[in-house]
């Protein structure tokens, strides 16, 4: 089984209504023993689409409420509005008679979308600063046996060596808070689902200008799904701002090979006890 056949197994869902799913979230897709928030957004993503006349979710909202455990869940699914171009529903992530995750998302049809495209965003000019064959790979074994999230060893993920934090000295005068790399699931072009999850892959940057912070939860999290790619390789470039009080956003863009942005995402997450690890 490749990557991207995985991948979709891992989205199995048993239908026990009209409106509830339930899963048993895959192990290989958490983060220590918590289940990965791009993993969940896709999870919630698939049910509302099956409950839904629309094909794929194009803009999704969530809010991690609570920790999912790693035991089985029920995904309930509200259908809020429905019409021959888009329709808009809600998802809760419940476990243990708790909400842990609460979503919300419009969804419509690639394959039917016409109108006029401009005021793209390309590519940046990062992607040619060096080779891709200088890209390294993210792995943070060098921190200790066992350091890399099971989520970031689901995919190819290579990194600008510039956002490498885990492999080079840190300097938080000359490093940005960004991550760029390259990304691939083996054996698919990445569709909706793959997407969502891919629209939170990346580890928070803000490690890049900090070095290691320790867990920073994501507390929500929207993805705007803008078309499918044209090829399995794609590019991610995220940046984080606005530190405040521990609380700071994330930014990503992704795009093909041949330059279509195909997703966007924005989080807020949280430096826990950020006045101790971060030095003003």
């Amino acid at each position: 089984m490749n990557q991207f056949e995985q991948f979709q197994a891992a989205l199995d869902l048993t239908k026990v209504s009209d409106s509830v799913f339930s899963f048993t979230p895959d192990s290989r897709y958490f983060v220590g023993n918590t289940p990965h928030g791009g993993y969940l957004l896709a999870l919630m993503n698939k049910a509302m689409v099956q409950a839904l006349p629309h094909s794929s979710a194009i803009n999704s909202n969530v809010y991690y409420l609570d920790r999912t455990e790693p035991e089985p869940a029920e995904l309930h699914v509200e259908v809020l509005r429905t019409s021959r171009g888009s329709s808009m529903g809600q998802v809760k992530l419940i476990q243990n008679k708790k909400i842990t995750c609460l979503y919300s998302s419009l969804c419509s049809d690639f394959e039917y979308m016409k109108g006029y495209s401009g005021l793209s965003t390309p590519l940046p000019p990062i992607i040619n600063a060096v080779k891709q064959d200088d890209f390294k790979v993210m792995s943070y074994e060098s921190l200790g046996s066992g350091s890399t999230p099971s989520f970031i060893k689901q995919l190819n993920m290579s990194v600008h060596p510039d956002h490498a934090w885990w492999d080079r000295d840190i300097s938080s005068d000359a490093a940005e808070a960004r991550c760029s790399a390259y990304l691939e699931l083996e054996g698919g072009v990445a569709d909706t689902f793959v997407l969502s999850y891919l629209a939170d892959i990346l580890p928070p940057v803000v490690q890049n200008k900090f070095g290691s912070l320790g867990w920073i939860p994501t507390l929500t999290l929207t993805c705007n799904i803008r078309q499918l790619p044209k090829t399995n390789l794609l590019f991610i470039d995220g940046h984080a701002k606005d530190i405040s009080n521990g609380y700071f956003e994330q930014d990503c863009w992704i795009w093909d090979m041949d330059g279509n942005l195909v997703a966007t995402s924005r989080q807020l997450a949280k430096i826990l006890k950020s006045e101790d690890k971060i030095s003003s």
